[in-house]
């Protein structure tokens, strides 16, 4: 806290001369978002709260560019309840870093539910992100969203998807099998080795059980450890489908130069 408020004084004191927007263009140019949140408190700002929905969205940007997409998201919703002292394009361009982080906080049902009302020349990359992100589903591509080079790349792209429900039950079947189909083969070899053992102790200890060598507590509990190292190993086999789908996105985004940041609101106010 302390280092907080040198810093401060610091940055007030060099950059005395500057004020109001000059100034946060400064704070945010230098990824000073804390500080740009003072100073937007310090000019829009009445008592302990903030009335101004410009400057809500500028605070909601900053907090997206920090990653903080679940706080972003809920002032980006409080500045458009204010919707109506808002222009037109200031409402579509809350709307288009709204649709950033409700897809990056994998709230696809939402962000659809905004942009496939729009038409503007900020929320079609948006809509493209948005199929990317969600190649494994079967959605049919529109050719007002793509071109035929970009939907022949991107069904070539999606057929490199790995399935994660497919790889759940691979898991289920045999253990490490979805790690192994996701092609993750450490983490398959780990799981079928770890759960293969406990299987094999948990059927000893049953028949040590059946012959009265062993209480029924241990037996329990050979066996229920055996079924949460099974079932973690099922949730295992999911998520490394979807972590290795991921990578592939993010690449393939960069690769279509989609890869691009939420719309710069702090030059504004």
């Amino acid at each position: 806290m302390t280092y907080r408020i040198v810093s401060l004084l610091i940055f007030i004191s060099i950059s005395l001369p500057l004020q109001g927007q000059e100034l946060i263009n400064l704070l945010f140019r230098d990824s000073e978002f804390e500080l740009a949140r003072l100073e937007l408190y310090k000019q829009y700002g009445q008592g302990d709260s903030l009335s101004d929905p410009k400057a809500i969205a500028v605070i909601a940007y900053s907090y997206q560019l920090q990653d903080n997409h679940h706080r972003a998201k809920k002032l980006y919703r409080k500045a458009l309840r204010k919707s109506g002292e808002l222009s037109a394009s200031f409402i579509d361009s809350i709307n288009t870093n709204l649709c950033y982080s409700l897809m990056e906080l994998n709230e696809f049902a939402s962000a659809y539910g905004i942009f496939s009302t729009r038409e503007n020349d900020h929320i079609l990359p948006v809509k493209k992100r948005f199929f990317i992100l969600t190649a494994e589903r079967p959605n049919a591509l529109s050719d007002e969203i793509f071109n035929s080079e970009e939907i022949e790349s991107f069904n070539e792209f999606a057929r490199t998807l790995k399935k994660p429900n497919r790889a759940r039950l691979l898991s289920l079947l045999i253990p490490g099998l979805g790690q192994l189909y996701a092609e993750h083969t450490v983490d398959a070899a780990q799981s079928f080795l770890v759960v293969s053992a406990g299987f094999i102790y948990s059927t000893v200890a049953y028949q040590a059980y059946k012959n009265d060598d062993v209480g029924l507590g241990l037996t329990s509990i050979t066996i229920g450890t055996t079924a949460l190292f099974h079932y973690a190993n099922v949730l295992s086999g999911y998520r490394a489908a979807i972590y290795r789908n991921m990578k592939l996105k993010q690449d393939y985004l960069e690769d279509q130069n989609l890869n691009i940041p939420p719309l710069d609101l702090s030059t504004s106010l």
